[in-house]
């Protein structure tokens, strides 16, 4: 992902700064979602999926995120900022 949509970043910073309780300033593109922000994405993509959707008023598909975030060695906020946006455009 070359760019991330600065609207869709800050939104998806704070919920993700308020479901990990990390500071906003550690929540970074880059940010590997488990080893950075302390997510287990085995057991946390299902509330993830559920706050997203409802942050954004979209529909994820929780069992599609966690193979998308776990096809790489590395799961980071970017990652999950270009799924939540490629959602977001389709309405």
């Amino acid at each position: 992902m070359n760019k991330i949509d600065p609207e869709i970043f800050n939104r998806l910073r704070q919920l993700l700064t308020d479901i990990t309780s990390n500071d906003i300033e550690e929540v970074v593109p880059d940010a590997d979602l488990e080893e950075d922000l302390g997510l287990d994405l085995d057991t946390d993509t299902g509330r993830l999926v559920d706050y997203i959707n409802k942050e954004f008023d979209i529909n994820l598909n929780e069992k599609n995120v966690y193979k998308e975030l776990t096809e790489n060695a590395h799961a980071s906020v970017a990652e999950l900022a270009k799924l939540v946006y490629d959602e977001y455009e389709l309405g």
